[in-house]
Formats: structure tokens, C-alpha cells, sequence
């Protein structure tokens, strides 16, 4: 597949992954573009200090910022203590970085691609259009799912996540 650009997240795991994406890509000189913008959700010192101590349970309440024993969804503006990120904080990174990938990499084109005008589902990487820079972005589930979000919204009041990356893959 043809690749112009790999980006990735600073955390190890993101970037040994685009490390294999970029030598096994058409130009064998791609380098990765690693930047913090891209990292998972920081969870917070008390989730980390938490989980040292080995109250797994404790740390999950507080990354979800939900009591114990109750289920559900994160509240979008829930911040961890000590430092931690609501998922609307990343949901400005994941679009704070769809804008400078655009301002990057975008192209103006005339009119959409033609073979992809009606279609709804890509049914292959292997199939994209010609002429526009194809950029992989590697990080994590929280980072992916609200990139994710940012581009499906675009436009529109930001709801919910409906997406769950635990392995990202075609």
C-alpha cells in the first residue's frame, strides 16, 4: 500500500508499530514522525499511585470517575485527579491534530473521487483514491476512538464515543 506519512504517538508500543508500517511500506526511506500530541489518555497520579499499591479496583474507579459497583459510561468532562485528561481534552488533541494533518497534508480536489462517491465501506486498504496523501496516524484506543468521532461529527456537537479500538486493525 501506498503511504506518504506515518505518524505516531511517543509511546513505545505506537511507535514500534509504525516502525513495521513504514519498512514494510513502497518507500523504503518513509520515516515516523513521532509527537506527544497523539498519546493515550493520561490517566492521572492517583490512578497511577493506585495501581503501585496494587488497588486495581480504586484505580479504575477513578479513571472512570465512577463510584464503586457502578456501570456506565464516563462522564466526556471527568478529569482523573492528579492530572489526568476527560475524554473532551482528547477529543481537542484528536482534533487539534486532524487540523494540522489537514493543513499538512490536505489537498483541494475539484470533485470527489469518482469511485468513491457512492460508496459507504472501503472494503480495502489496497483501495484509495490516487493524488491524495495517505497518512496513518498510530496510537491508542481512547486517542484512535475520538480522532475517530472528530472526523465522522465534523461539524456537529461531539455526543458520545461509539467506537472501542482495543486492536486496532483492518
Amino acid at each position: 500500500m501506498h503511504i506518504d506519512a506515518v505518524h505516531a504517538s511517543t509511546l513505545q508500543r505506537a511507535h514500534d508499530t509504525a516502525l513495521q508500517i513504514a519498512k514494510h511500506n513502497h518507500n523504503a526511506n518513509l520515516e515516523v514522525i513521532t509527537k506527544h500530541i497523539y498519546v493515550e489518555r493520561k490517566m492521572g497520579q492517583a490512578v497511577i499511585d493506585a495501581i503501585l499499591a496494587g488497588r486495581t479496583g480504586r484505580a479504575s474507579d477513578l479513571y472512570t470517575g465512577l463510584s464503586p459497583g457502578q456501570s456506565g459510561v464516563t462522564p466526556r468532562g471527568y478529569r482523573p485527579p492528579g492530572g489526568g485528561e476527560s475524554h473532551n481534552d482528547v477529543a481537542m488533541r484528536a482534533k487539534a491534530s486532524l487540523i494540522m494533518l489537514l493543513h499538512e497534508y490536505g489537498k483541494e480536489l475539484d470533485e470527489p473521487p469518482r469511485e468513491f462517491v457512492e460508496k459507504t465501506v472501503i472494503d480495502s486498504p489496497n483501495i484509495l483514491p490516487e493524488g491524495i496523501p495517505h497518512v496513518v496516524v498510530v496510537s491508542h484506543n481512547v486517542f484512535l476512538s475520538e480522532l475517530y468521532e472528530t472526523m465522522f461529527n465534523w461539524g456537529h456537537d461531539h455526543r458520545m464515543t461509539t467506537c472501542d479500538y482495543r486492536n486496532t486493525q483492518w
